[in-house]
């Protein structure tokens, strides 16, 4: 790239209430954007890509409607149009402050550029996202529900869209926002116990953070899930 890339993740419940179902923290959204816009506009950020979890807006109903499971029937396909629907409307406000605060964004749907197979990426085309970095654009995208080659569809989160596109694309660095101060060994919301973990090397995640250290229901895996 002309100029160094780096990733931003979006955590989904920075920019949602994930306590409750399809509500925004439109107040976070404005405040995240201004000092992005900042950070641009001062040169401390080159190119740049946004992913961003999705949250209230798309945990509930695909839980519900079990689409984290794969296609099991065409019952499901239009509670898959409803789901990515409702995203839109938190993808659509997401941009709609990053325009406001004057950052030329385009937003992309990996729905459409990426396919898995049993939730692994299987195949991805980056060359319009590579493309429009190059023009100057910062590029949003966010998790979604994709076409699997084994499962029918599967559940994409945004976590592992950094991953690959810093990867494929040679980022200098990958930031997560989120709504707590970094890794504890469980949810600091919930358990007032909680650890701050400093540093966590791969073969450590079992053991400092169990299954079921956070209860919470969550279509991506929430903290354990990303560092997996």
């Amino acid at each position: 790239m002309a100029d160094e890339l780096t990733i931003i993740k979006l955590g989904g419940a920075l920019l949602t209430d994930k306590s409750r179902p399809y509500t925004a923290r439109e107040d976070v959204i404005e405040e995240v954007s201004s000092e992005i816009a900042e950070c641009l506009n001062e040169g401390l950020l080159g190119s740049l890509v946004l992913t961003f979890g999705v949250g209230s807006f798309g945990h509930p109903p695909v839980i519900e409607h079990e689409i984290h499971r794969g296609f099991q029937g065409p019952e499901q396909l239009h509670a898959l149009g409803e789901t990515q629907y409702v995203v839109n409307r938190l993808r659509m406000m997401l941009c709609r402050r990053l325009l406001d605060a004057g950052i030329p964004v385009n937003l992309m749907h990996a729905s459409s550029i990426v396919t898995a197979n049993k939730m692994v990426f299987q195949n991805y085309f980056l060359e319009p996202l590579r493309g429009y970095l190059s023009l100057g654009m910062v590029v949003a995208i966010g998790g979604d529900v994709v076409y699997d080659t084994a499962m029918g569809f599967s559940v994409t989160s945004s976590d592992s869209l950094a991953v690959t596109i810093a990867r494929e694309l040679d980022a200098r660095r990958i930031l997560f926002a989120t709504d707590v101060d970094g890794v504890y060994d469980r949810d600091p919301r919930t358990f007032a116990e909680a650890k701050l973990l400093k540093e966590v090397s791969l073969n450590e995640i079992d053991t400092l953070i169990p299954p079921g250290s956070d209860p919470a229901r969550d279509a991506s895996g929430r903290m354990r899930g990303k560092l997996k």
